[in-house]
Formats: structure tokens, sequence, C-alpha cells
């Protein structure tokens, strides 16, 4: 019996492992709300369009898509970080820190 714990136990261990790791960027994932709610992306992150189409859109199609799009505390936040450091659209920017 003890065997059979031991294998599952592993089983159980390499699928969180596996899970948590982020295999494309060779890092592990971050839990949401870690920072005290501020995520801290590495300079090439922040340099790579936030969305796949994000530098296509205009201004008026990226204000309809975010309203539209439910997205998540971090992936609006990284959409900030990237307009900020980009193109900087006072509309862009306060329709984001409203979604926050």
């Amino acid at each position: 019996m003890s065997v059979w714990r031991m294998l599952l136990g592993g089983a159980a261990i390499g699928v969180i492992l596996t899970a948590f790791r982020d295999f494309e960027n060779g890092r592990w994932l971050r839990p949401a709300g870690l920072n005290g709610g501020f995520t801290r992306f590495d300079e090439e992150e922040i340099e790579r369009e936030p969305i796949l189409g994000y530098d296509g859109m205009d201004q008026e199609t990226l204000l309809n898509w975010l309203d539209e799009a439910d997205l998540d505390a971090d992936t609006l936040r990284r959409i900030r970080w990237y307009e900020q450091r980009n193109l900087a659209r006072e509309p862009v920017l306060d329709a984001l820190d409203g979604r926050l």
C-alpha cells in the first residue's frame, strides 16, 4: 500500500509542477494577486504587444473591444503598461483605469 501512495504522490507532484510551469518562456507561472495586486513584467514582456492584434487596432476599435472583453486584472495591467510605454492614448488609459 505504501508503494502505491508513493507512486500517486509522485504523480500528483508531477502534475502540479507541470501545471504551473510556463515552458514557452522558461519560467514559473505567478499566482494572481501577488505583489499587492501589482504584477511586474520583465522588459521583453512589456515590449511585446499584450494581446495578438493589439498594435493593429485603432483607438475606437480598441475601446469597443475593451468594453466587450472579459479580461482579468493582470491582463488589464499588462495592456496599460504597454499602452503607457507606446502610444499613451488618454482615452484608452482612462478606459483601462476604469476597468481596474
